[in-house]
């Protein structure tokens, strides 16, 4: 998602928590919009997006399920903003499919690291 190195430890996670609450706001928001449309298949996917983004805010998570449930987000993301991307892409959208297929890139190479951190340092 985000990098908050070097800051203190309290501000870092206000930043965090507060990262998951405003991507599940947007995919809430997304999802009522998709509604409208009549994209109920893509709508489920942006209220369950939303929804997963919003167990990252409960405090009682265990560290192991935690990195787990982020893993799923990341997954999710990826899907969303390749959904979101195809779905411009039909509808004639000239460049604005092209920021989201840019998104799922990004939201994979961000799984992609943090597979390779999580693998590092179970070796440890």
């Amino acid at each position: 998602m985000f990098y908050f190195g070097g800051m203190k430890p309290k501000l870092k996670a206000k930043l965090f928590r507060f990262s998951f609450l405003l991507n599940a706001f947007i995919f809430l928001l997304g999802g009522l919009s998709l509604l409208e449309e009549g994209k109920y298949a893509l709508a489920i996917l942006q209220f369950v997006t939303a929804l997963f983004n919003l167990f990252m805010l409960l405090k009682r998570i265990s560290p192991k399920r935690r990195i787990t449930l982020n893993y799923i987000i990341l997954i999710l993301n990826i899907l969303v903003a390749a959904s979101v991307a195809l779905d411009y892409y039909f509808m004639g959208k000239e460049k604005i499919k092209y920021l989201w297929f840019f998104a799922a890139f990004m939201y994979t190479v961000a799984l992609i690291v943090k597979v390779r951190k999580q693998r590092s340092r179970q070796q440890l």
